[in-house]
């Protein structure tokens, strides 16, 4: 039975499947769903702006809020909702954040809807069908899990993670929906990814494959703690060998960003794609932000660099010259990693990624030590780390694995905001952790709703921080 909401649901139309990319959907292009999906290329289209719109929301918005609830980086320098972020003192009427809060739920609006749109379709394959599903549900599964790591405490932050999370509009109703649990909204990821997993095919060009499912499903067990199913399902996308680490001199140790419009990093499990067309550049929040100008926005922490330099010790370490530039006597250290390129591709999984959890998780249960070992040194060799201090040998105790591929990861994913969480994941497992002088739960690391989801009748907004 079709709903109103259905019925004025916003699709795009503006291309066939045959003759466009996800990046090139024009957002302004739209129709009632009832008059625009009357065909196999109409729902395509469809599935085709659900990509878009993910796209537009991790175009570096995501990323800088989540390192910025982090202790990579100074204050920001006068961006009034940033500072707030930084503070950990958002509030219903903190614009910027409660733009990427609704963004969060516009690609599952479009999602739920191609969903309730099959009946529509004459002539549409079971094969077509069958992946188009599998697809939306990535994509909703995306979606929400990026949104309860921001606006909710973490996994483990109450016993049965009965502690409010997100809302999860799964159908199309006119009604707004109430947050439910954390532990409902993983329960719900994992569900999606699991007919992901199912579903989707090896290989599906720039859109989500199987591996896709597989590598986000192993950072949904990883947060959770949950080591001997996280693993297994990293190991699947490496040993797929589908996938290969990028160098140094390609700019970024875990993105190629300088590409012939097309093409892919050997190493990008999932991606936002970039051109150079104005409408389709997902990097702009990457360079607003970290631009090292005068004076530039965000900068990085000098205990950041002085934490890396302690850290490489007696090791030749490529990533400082390439990716930072410290100005002690100025109290902070510019990322120069972005600030490069006027475009590049946006990794949202990846190898090294996938390389790293999978070395965590070896170390924190003591299996397969050799492999952690391995997975480490072959990213930090690809670093141009040779010294043999830094290299670890075959005496690392699961300790030694588990502080390496801590360590790693902090470096490798520096300004991808993906820091953060792996502090609240070690909080919640009952590491004494602290954020930048507070508690790793302290009420203002979950973000503040929109002030419009008080629409919804006795909705529960998050506790006002602050953390001091």
């Amino acid at each position: 039975m079709k709903t109103t909401t259905l019925l004025t649901a916003l699709v795009a139309v503006a291309m066939t499947f045959a003759g466009c990319r996800w990046l090139e959907v024009n957002p302004d292009q739209y129709i009632l769903a009832e008059d625009a999906l009357e065909t196999p290329d109409d729902l395509q289209a469809l599935l085709v702006s659900c990509y878009d719109v993910l796209a537009n929301l991790y175009d570096g918005d995501v990323q800088l809020m989540n390192e910025l609830r982090g202790d990579n980086p100074n204050e920001p320098l006068a961006n009034n909702d940033l500072k707030a972020i930084y503070n950990r003192e958002t509030i219903r009427w903190t614009s910027y954040v409660g733009g990427v809060n609704r963004d969060f739920f516009y690609p599952v609006l479009r999602v739920n809807s191609l969903l309730d749109s099959f009946d529509l379709i004459e002539g549409l394959s079971a094969e077509d069908q069958t992946r188009m599903e599998a697809e939306a549900k990535f994509i909703r599964a995306f979606c929400f899990w990026g949104a309860v790591k921001m606006f909710a405490q973490p996994y483990g932050y109450t016993e049965d993670n009965s502690h409010p999370g997100i809302p999860l509009p799964t159908y199309l109703r006119d009604a707004p929906f109430p947050r439910a649990t954390v532990g409902e909204a993983y329960a719900q990821i994992e569900a999606d990814l699991n007919e992901a997993i199912a579903n989707l095919p090896d290989d599906n060009g720039v859109y989500a494959n199987k591996d896709a499912a597989k590598a986000l499903l192993a950072q949904v067990h990883f947060l959770k703690n949950d080591f001997e199913a996280a693993a297994p399902l990293a190991t699947e996308v490496i040993e797929s060998n589908r996938y290969s680490l990028e160098q140094p001199d390609t700019d970024s140790a875990f993105v190629r960003m300088r590409l012939p419009i097309g093409t892919t990093s050997s190493e990008s499990i999932f991606s936002v794609y970039s051109t150079l067309a104005t409408n389709d550049n997902r990097t702009d929040q990457f360079v607003q932000w970290w631009q090292p100008s005068a004076n530039p926005e965000i900068t990085l922490t000098t205990t950041y660099w002085d934490w890396f330099q302690q850290i490489a010790v007696g090791a030749n370490e490529d990533r400082r010259s390439l990716w930072y530039e410290y100005l002690p006597t100025e109290g902070k250290t510019l990322l120069t990693r972005f600030t490069d390129h006027s475009f590049f591709n946006v990794p949202l999984i990846h190898l090294t990624q996938m390389m790293l959890i999978r070395a965590e998780c070896y170390g924190e249960t003591g299996t397969n030590l050799d492999v952690a070992v391995s997975d480490i040194n072959t990213i930090r060799g690809r670093a141009g780390i040779t010294s043999d201090v830094y290299l670890l040998d075959e005496t690392a105790t699961a300790e030694d694995v588990v502080d390496a591929a801590r360590n790693e990861y902090r470096k490798e994913t520096i300004g991808m905001g993906l820091w953060v969480e792996q502090l609240q994941r070690r909080g919640a497992n009952g590491e004494d952790i602290t954020i930048r002088n507070a508690p790793w739960d302290c009420p203002g690391m979950a973000l503040q709703f929109s002030a419009s989801e008080g629409n919804v009748a006795g909705f529960e907004f998050n506790e006002v921080g602050g953390c001091n």
